[in-house]
């Protein structure tokens, strides 16, 4: 299993590195430098006459590395060069009773019958929480599935994020559940919600069905 919190890293790492590129600097990644032989850094950034070296780490991470106060000490008497250090905030942790786990196929399929049967006797709101609970599971599941590890309960926005950068769900579908999100949190925390409508509902459970059963690909 990949941990969460090392996908978290290196998706940073990544995006740094095309920013650093963007700005006409010279990137290398996971280099091993010189003057400190045996120990990698994330990033080392080259232009002209000045070098960055740039290491990208979580709380968890941060403190199993205790040589980057040695590296920071090294670099600041080098001319020219400079030490970045980036703290990515992990996962936020939610609070759930002992023992949860994401529902089972079964239990997702019986919500989104549940929630048609909801919105059927004009129920919209409830129906669509019922809908996201079911879609929000089928895309956990189909993450372990790819034999990614969430090991904690977190927000729906982790989710879709580690979703779409492993390709487990597409942009489109990606930008799609990211708008839907926000009704589900205005409904979930007792907000009125301008333009939220029973075709909204149906229109997810529509996109929960397609990702349980996904057409075949055409060889």
């Amino acid at each position: 299993m990949i941990e969460d919190i090392e996908i978290l890293e290196r998706k940073f790492i990544a995006r740094t590195a095309a920013k650093y590129r963007s700005r006409g600097y010279e990137v290398e990644e996971n280099c091993e430098l010189d003057f400190l032989p045996g120990f990698h850094v994330d990033l080392v950034a080259r232009k002209d006459d000045e070098v960055r070296v740039i290491e990208v780490k979580s709380r968890t991470s941060l403190a199993a590395t205790p040589e980057l106060n040695e590296l920071a000490e090294i670099l600041y008497s080098k001319p020219g060069w400079s030490y970045d250090l980036l703290l990515v905030g992990e996962p936020e942790k939610l609070e759930s009773p002992e023992g949860s786990q994401p529902f089972a196929e079964e239990e997702i399929r019986r919500r989104l019958a549940e929630a048609e049967t909801v919105l059927e006797k004009g129920s919209g709101e409830a129906a669509y929480l019922l809908v996201w609970s079911a879609c929000e599971a089928a895309i956990r599941n189909l993450i372990e599935t790819a034999d990614i590890s969430i090991t904690r309960v977190t927000t729906a926005v982790y989710v879709l994020d580690m979703a779409v950068m492993h390709g487990i769900i597409s942009r489109e579908d990606y930008d799609y559940l990211t708008d839907m999100m926000k009704y589900r949190n205005a409904i979930a925390h007792g907000f009125d919600v301008n333009g939220f409508s029973d075709e909204k509902v149906t229109e997810l459970i529509g996109v929960a069905a397609r990702l349980l059963d996904p057409e075949p690909e055409v060889a």
